[in-house]
């Protein structure tokens, strides 16, 4: 693992694309293996700054990486891409799609991408996304992008591995605003209007602001930066100096008024909190004898022999305890 380590910390391509490879399997040995690999990575954090991309299926997030991927990397920036596509839930495939609309992008020597498929994770996201983006940091990249599923709400996982979290979105679409405004574009820095090109310019402008009298109206820190919206046209590459000089705007703020550490130690904590929640998980569901109480519940419930609240409380009385006799962790004087 340390060679591996020196070789991400040098930079090699294939070293990269091997440890990413590595966080992603499901193999006993692999996953020991990557978790020695990460811990040692996490020693030498890079500079990268993480930011992650969300919208609705159709407003361009893949050709907006590209064309602001390209501006990136031609001021001498070392981009890192982590693309997420969906997997089928009848055959677990993915088309991996993204890698093949940013031809242009991935020839140059200075960005790294990869498509994943979320294999059934939530959040946007997918297993080996957060390694991934300490994988490339460690590597030396200056930005890391990650391109979510683009299913909505459910992204807010993603908002909590970045920096900057960008919403995308598309002409017209500024009275969805009032429907999600509880969701995701509450974790949005910067909303970016993408198609501000063609006959859509008019309606474009139009929804940047909508979007902008909108997010006034939000209860923010008096310490906190407003929500940038930002008009783009991917395909005649327009608005890039505008997005990057937004981003830089939002990491410098954040920076002095110590947001940019603070955020990153939240995200660290609920990082840490999934990861308990997630092997205690595990252990209970691979154990049998919960999967034989969860069935006798069931058949007391249709039967009439209880109630579905009693029964629940069963269950969760017998995988705290199961918790408790097989993990023994120690948060807070509760023992999980």
């Amino acid at each position: 693992m340390m060679k591996l380590r020196d070789r991400i910390i040098a930079g090699e391509r294939a070293a990269i694309a091997k440890a990413i490879t590595l966080v992603e399997s499901s193999r006993e040995e692999d996953i020991i293996q990557s978790h020695e690999l990460i811990s040692e990575l996490i020693k030498s954090p890079g500079h990268a700054i993480r930011v992650g991309f969300s919208g609705p299926p159709g407003v361009g997030k893949s050709t907006f990486i590209e064309s602001f991927g390209s501006y990136i990397v031609n001021k001498n920036f070392k981009l890192g891409v982590l693309a997420i596509d969906p997997s089928s839930n009848f055959t677990g495939g993915s088309i991996l799609g993204d890698k093949t609309r940013m031809s242009e992008i991935s020839k140059n020597e200075n960005t790294f991408i990869r498509s994943t498929p979320s294999r059934g994770s939530l959040g946007g996201i997918a297993v080996g996304t957060r390694e991934a983006a300490i994988i490339l940091d460690a590597a030396g990249y200056d930005y890391i992008f990650i391109e979510t599923v683009g299913v909505g709400q459910s992204e807010i996982t993603a908002a909590n591995l970045v920096d900057i979290f960008t919403l995308i979105v598309g002409p017209g679409s500024g009275d969805e605003l009032q429907g999600i405004k509880k969701g995701i574009t509450e974790y949005a820095d910067i909303f970016i209007v993408n198609k501000n090109d063609g006959d859509l310019a008019t309606q474009a402008s139009k929804t940047a602001s909508d979007y902008k009298s909108a997010l006034s109206f939000y209860n923010k820190d008096s310490d906190a930066l407003e929500t940038q919206v930002v008009l783009v046209s991917s395909i005649e590459n327009k608005g890039m100096d505008e997005v990057l000089d937004s981003y830089n705007k939002i990491v410098n703020v954040n920076k002095a008024n110590n947001q940019f550490d603070k955020r990153r130690e939240n995200q660290l904590a609920y990082w840490l909190e999934e990861e308990v929640r997630n092997k205690i998980l595990l252990k209970l569901s691979s154990e049998k004898e919960t999967s034989e109480l969860l069935e006798r519940e069931v058949r007391r419930i249709i039967v009439g022999e209880t109630g579905f609240y009693a029964a629940s409380k069963v269950c969760l009385l017998y995988t705290s305890d199961a918790a408790d006799e097989g993990l023994g962790v120690d948060l807070g004087g509760r023992r999980i």
